[in-house]
């Protein structure tokens, strides 16, 4: 883990003397990374895209004055993050496809409408937290990124970080049951 960041540490410190090569290759490292972060926090490909695109320019603009005081991912974790917040607070946020459409759209074996429809509540229940909330969640279950790392990558403690991602896991778990029983109940 220490040499890949290392090897991150120096890319960056070329890119900061306008290295070309160096850009491309830790864009190429990151940017499949930055895409699906991105989509999974605003819910939208064409979304995720412009903001990846947006965070490579960031990187390149941003090289020389770039201090490597954690890993370049951490510090990538929060740009991506800040950005989709950013993003989310310009644009009206769209609707999320509805379990017919997915269903509609394919035929299908029953268990994978059945996965494709949960998995799209849990997308849309994800959509509708707070940008903070939100933003710990993606990190801790799509990321997989550790505790510490999510806290740094936004800006936190440890300790407020992990009641962040508590309050968030109540509130997705709220919006969940609230959405099963409005089915339940034909609304």
């Amino acid at each position: 883990m220490k040499q890949a960041e290392d090897a991150d540490h120096t890319l960056m410190r070329r890119i900061a003397g306008k290295d070309a090569k160096a850009y491309r290759t830790l864009v190429g490292k990151y940017l499949n990374f930055c895409v699906r972060f991105a989509e999974r926090m605003t819910g939208s490909r064409q979304d995720a895209e412009e903001i990846a695109q947006d965070v490579c320019l960031k990187i390149w603009n941003e090289a020389p004055r770039w201090q490597p005081q954690a890993k370049f991912s951490t510090w990538l974790y929060r740009v991506v993050t800040n950005r989709c917040i950013d993003y989310k607070r310009k644009v009206v946020p769209l609707s999320v496809v509805d379990a017919e459409t997915l269903a509609d759209s394919a035929p299908a074996a029953d268990d994978t409408i059945i996965r494709a429809q949960q998995s799209a509540r849990v997308r849309g229940a994800l959509q509708q937290l707070p940008e903070r909330q939100r933003a710990a969640v993606v990190l801790s279950y799509y990321e997989a990124v550790s505790n510490q790392e999510a806290a740094d990558a936004m800006g936190m403690q440890l300790g407020a970080f992990q009641q962040l991602l508590f309050r968030a896991r109540q509130s997705l778990k709220e919006k969940l049951i609230d959405e099963r029983l409005e089915m339940k109940n034909g609304r």
